[in-house]
């Protein structure tokens, strides 16, 4: 095998060697480009696309997906082919429809077949059998977002209002039995930490991933949020007691209590007592509880950021008439 190795390495540093293998290399080369340059008919196969489906509708499954074909082309064309299958388009909005029924005919797919080859190929035959599509009707409705938000803010700082969104609701369209499952679409989570300026920012939103025949639009909205920076004021205010008995009366200790309130500097300096409502509930009072008794916050104006009491109970006593 050595010997039959040299020999060849040998050979191939002669002059004449390498003339015979250069002609016969050309030779080959000549033979094979005739030959490909002839005219053959054979069969090959087209992967399909499907287009231009009606928008009111989506298609509930895939037609076939490839069609047998037999052309009569070059050599260098059916090489082609086998190298990198064709593509073709079928266009959906030609199909015929009878009988709630939609299909393409034979003479329809040919049609659109022979527009796509090319000047070089010519279409013999095909299995010519009908195409049926099995459509599904869209539906459309308007769903809810849900902002999902994490958010800190900086000292002082605090959210005025409510977080607008835009838009609040999206569009849904899809299959019936798809966008009947949907309530509400909620965003991406939308984290900010130390907030202390106000934010108008795009989130995503997060779509199910299980219902690829719905649309969904617009797929992002708009998060906005006010930031205020806050302060504290005191507010005394009387403690009313409600539900007594006609015939006992009943004395608080303290009778003034403190409601501390946030809120930005013009509304605090607008704060009156009058509108606060302080109430201690006769008919919370127990055994467990002895003498006090639970007070809480009724009213308090919506323009502040927050009002709290500084205590949550006070004590009585109680006095028959």
């Amino acid at each position: 095998m050595k010997l039959f190795v040299e020999w060849i390495k040998t050979g191939l540093k002669k002059r004449k060697v390498k003339v015979f293998l250069l002609f016969l290399l050309c030779a080959t080369l000549a033979w094979l480009i005739n030959k490909l340059s002839q005219q053959y008919t054979s069969n090959t196969i087209f992967h399909i696309t499907y287009v231009n489906i009606p928008k009111e509708f989506i298609l509930a499954n895939t037609p076939k997906k490839e069609i047998q074909v037999r052309l009569r082309a070059v050599g260098f064309q059916f090489l082609g082919y086998g190298l990198k299958p064709k593509k073709i388009n079928l266009d959906v909005s030609k199909v015929m429809h009878r009988d709630n029924t939609y299909y393409l005919t034979e003479d329809q797919i040919q049609i659109q077949l022979e527009a796509q080859l090319n000047n070089n190929s010519t279409l013999v035959d095909f299995d010519g059998d009908l195409i049926y599509f099995d459509f599904t009707s869209l539906e459309s409705k308007k769903v809810p977002v849900k902002a999902v938000v994490d958010l800190t803010f900086s000292n002082n700082h605090i959210l005025e209002g409510e977080l607008i969104l835009s838009p609040d609701s999206i569009k849904v369209t899809g299959p019936k039995s798809q966008i009947d499952t949907i309530q509400k679409i909620e965003t991406k989570l939308f984290k900010r930490n130390n907030l202390n300026n106000s934010f108008s920012t795009a989130v995503p939103l997060n779509l199910p991933s299980n219902l690829n025949a719905t649309n969904f639009s617009p797929q992002n909205i708009t998060i906005e949020g006010t930031i205020v920076k806050f302060s504290e004021q005191v507010v005394k205010v009387p403690v009313s007691v409600i539900n007594l008995p006609k015939d006992v009366k009943v004395r608080t200790f303290p009778e003034i209590v403190e409601v501390r309130c946030q809120g930005t500097l013009e509304r605090l300096k607008e704060l009156e007592v009058e509108d606060f409502f302080v109430v201690a509930n006769y008919l919370n009072v127990s055994k467990e509880n002895g003498n006090r008794l639970p007070i809480t916050l009724e009213r308090y104006p919506k323009s502040l950021n927050n009002a709290f009491l500084n205590t949550n109970e006070i004590e009585f006593i109680l006095r028959r008439e």
